[in-house]
């Protein structure tokens, strides 16, 4: 790949377009083909810019150009302040170039039944992820349905597709770097190099170059980043255009192209299939019976002549009737091989016409939605559900945490997809800053891909490493129960009713800053297990207030009438013990017995990091929802036989099947097999962790390629 000859940075993105282009194109960019009205800006970013920039508000060519150029741009060219809070915000983390390519590879590879057809994928001298263009023609394969004009007209989708970076590669959404045509890499840039290599005239090229565009979709909710996304995609078609025959598209093929865009990019709010609004209990409706068959060459200004019935005369006879409802319309897009309009919404379930299935979808979804009041919650999962219903190839770039039966999204889910037998796990990076730069994602990302129509899996239970794959399925055939198991979790103690009898005009105190410290759970929400019984990590602060009419916990135990148990937990970032009354706590089982604790977080979810240092708890300790107990047992020596267990490298290798994020709870811990730890146990617990790793090796049969992977990715604890 040669060096980058320009940052898209540097020149005004739309006034330039603008500039070089008759301003009706821009106009046809701006028509959102399901309303007949303009696509809107859809959130409240431009207010600030006075009236006609709010949400619902329509995007116009003179809000954007002339006194107000360089109102959008795009997203590299836009403060970084302003990058950082799109990114919080609407969970935008855009794709670079290197990756787009990488996964349109894996899709084109499901065509052509081999890899670097396009191009080949290398790492520069400095590290960075790149690729050479091939200098040969491409060859299809000879088998119905895989030649170039299938490969041409085969549907693609973007899905929220931004500035469309998997459809076209202009240049490089994160670093701004224009890309020259020859060595672009967006399905779209594709299929018009076949184009290119397979035409002989300028006649047929544009033919067949416009065949092309019909069949490259994309949608995106924000007004901004969908006119860039056309924008792009126009310029692509006249740029091949231009380079291979040197002159400007003509006036009817640019018009052409712009409006076959403005019908394949389409505003829309994913979770509704519906026209993005900012009206609260707007009702989503269908609209397509109001349509008419579109004209096969659109002629300049009759555009919106399409809508006449969508949009009535303003001069209608007034009625009595009452005032109607807010809503919304469906978003229609155009089925140009059998030449009608449809549904976006239709390709959905078990009706759906199988015809108008998209060959392919691509892309990276929204990670999160943003909440003010509460924990953002994930939507990729939707997203992909979707992605799945309108084709049977949906290749995306989401959170890894599903496949660890991690974070947020549904458990349910989760399992569905790891028993997936259509679906598999293309790469996995634990680091998702070496994808996004700058971008954490606690358990990483992972490029997957789903094919209905291909046995692939299941994954049943997902590592990172072929070797753990190997370790698991060893240790599972002598599995007979886990650790976890034998855990006991923060919700094993409790605050007593007996508290809030004594204290009863203390229990909406609490609640109170229970609220406004974001404490209350979906669990109490739902009616479960109240936070005002949990015995939360900064309880000893909590019940601490100035005006309790007397202290509730004690740093020595009172000499007094009452009994009273020790609690270990945090104190101004320490770990401490305070006592309070026993008739205040619901004790556990392993109240009076040995147990060990661990923290309930720890470290950041890295494979074989060590664990915060364990402590033995002695008889008579409970503990806060800082810890987590193991065990509940009579003796010191079995307690010190788990102490040195979870203290060994294989533990830990177990824990990082599940365990990638800094939470610690019994579930994860599924995979690591309880052992007896009685003196009557096939593993000496008299012996050094490192001897005792070594009997467990043995135990488990593990080989020594396996032995070695352990030892070398797993730190050892002090």
């Amino acid at each position: 790949m040669t060096e980058p000859t320009h940052d898209i940075s540097v020149e005004g993105f739309i006034e330039s377009f603008d500039r070089r282009y008759p301003t009706f194109i821009l106009k046809t960019l701006l028509c959102d083909r399901t309303t007949g009205c303009n696509i809107i800006w859809a959130d409240n970013e431009y207010e600030a810019l006075g009236d006609g920039y709010m949400g619902d508000d329509e995007i116009t060519v003179e809000k954007i150009t002339g006194m107000n150029s360089g109102v959008i741009k795009p997203r590299i060219a836009k403060e970084q302040e302003k990058q950082s809070q799109r990114t919080k915000s609407r969970a935008e983390v855009f794709t670079p170039s290197w990756l787009c390519n990488q996964m349109n590879n894996d899709l084109d590879e499901t065509w052509f039944g081999q890899r670097d057809i396009f191009n080949t994928e290398t790492v520069a001298d400095n590290g960075a992820n790149t690729w050479t263009t091939t200098d040969n023609s491409i060859e299809f394969p000879k088998s119905k349905g895989r030649g170039w004009r299938a490969y041409v007209e085969a549907p693609r989708l973007e899905i929220t597709c931004g500035e469309a970076p998997f459809v076209c590669s202009r240049y490089d959404t994160v670093t701004g770097d224009e890309l020259p045509v020859g060595e672009r890499v967006g399905f779209l840039d594709r299929k018009l190099r076949v184009v290119t290599e397979k035409t002989k005239t300028r006649k047929e090229w544009v033919r067949r170059a416009l065949d092309a565009l019909r069949a490259t979709y994309g949608f995106e909710y924000q007004g901004d980043n969908l006119l860039i996304a056309r924008i792009n995609v126009l310029e692509t078609f006249a740029e091949h255009l231009r380079n291979r025959w040197g002159s400007d598209p003509q006036q009817d093929e640019l018009e052409q192209a712009a409006w076959i865009v403005s019908w394949n990019f389409w505003q829309m709010n994913g979770f509704t299939d519906a026209v993005p609004t900012n009206k609260m209990g707007a009702e989503v409706e269908s609209t397509l019976g109001t349509f008419e068959e579109p004209e096969p060459e659109p002629i300049q200004p009759s555009l919106f002549d399409l809508f006449d019935d969508v949009f009535p005369d303003e001069t209608t006879e007034e009625t009595n009737e009452e005032e109607p409802k807010e809503t919304v319309p469906l978003c229609v897009i155009y089925d140009w091989q059998n030449g009608e309009p449809f549904e976006f919404a239709s390709l959905k379930g078990k009706a759906a016409a199988m015809g108008k299935k998209f060959y392919a979808v691509i892309g990276n979804p929204p990670y999160q939605e943003s909440r003010e009041t509460t924990k953002d919650m994930p939507v990729y999962n939707v997203f992909m559900d979707a992605a799945y219903e309108v084709s049977d190839r949906v290749e995306l770039i989401t959170p890894a945490r599903f496949l660890f039966n991690a974070g947020a999204t549904p458990k349910t889910w989760n399992q569905a997809m790891l028993s997936d037998e259509h679906f598999k796990v293309l790469h996995y990076e634990p680091d998702s800053s070496k994808v996004f730069c700058g971008a954490e994602i606690k358990g990483g990302v992972a490029i997957h891909y789903r094919d209905s129509q291909a046995i692939l899996g299941p994954i049943d239970t997902f590592t990172s490493y072929p070797e753990l794959n190997s370790i698991s399925q060893k240790v599972k055939a002598l599995f007979i129960s886990d650790l976890g198991s034998i855990m006991y979790p923060y919700s094993t103690y409790t605050l007593a009713n007996r508290l809030w009898e004594d204290f009863p005009n203390r229990k909406a105190e609490v609640e109170y800053i229970a609220k406004n410290r974001n404490k209350l759970s979906k669990d109490e929400k739902e009616g479960k297990l109240s936070n005002l019984r949990i015995i939360t990590t900064n309880i000893f602060d909590l019940l601490a207030l100035p005006n309790w009419d007397e202290n509730l916990f004690f740093d020595a135990k009172p000499n007094d009438e009452h009994e009273y148990c020790r609690i270990l937990g945090r104190a101004n970032g320490q770990r401490c013990s305070k006592w309070i009354r026993s008739s205040y706590i619901d004790l556990a089982e392993n109240y009076n017995k040995y147990k060990v604790l661990i923290t309930a977080v720890n470290g950041s979810g890295k494979f074989g990091e060590t664990l915060s240092t364990p402590i033995i708890g002695t008889p008579e300790l409970g503990y806060t929802q800082t810890f987590l107990g193991i065990g509940s047992v009579d003796s010191e020596e079995e307690a010190q036989a788990i102490y040195k267990y979870i203290c060994t490298k294989f533990v830990r290798a177990m824990l990082g099947v599940l365990k990638i994020t800094q939470h610690n709870p019994p579930e994860k811990w599924k995979f690591v097999p309880l052992q007896d730890f009685t003196v009557n146990s096939d593993i000496d617990w008299t012996q050094s962790v490192a001897d005792i790793d070594r009997q467990l090796y043995a135990k488990y049969g593990l080989d020594e390629e396996e032995i070695e992977f352990i030892e070398s990715h797993v730190k050892e604890m002090d």
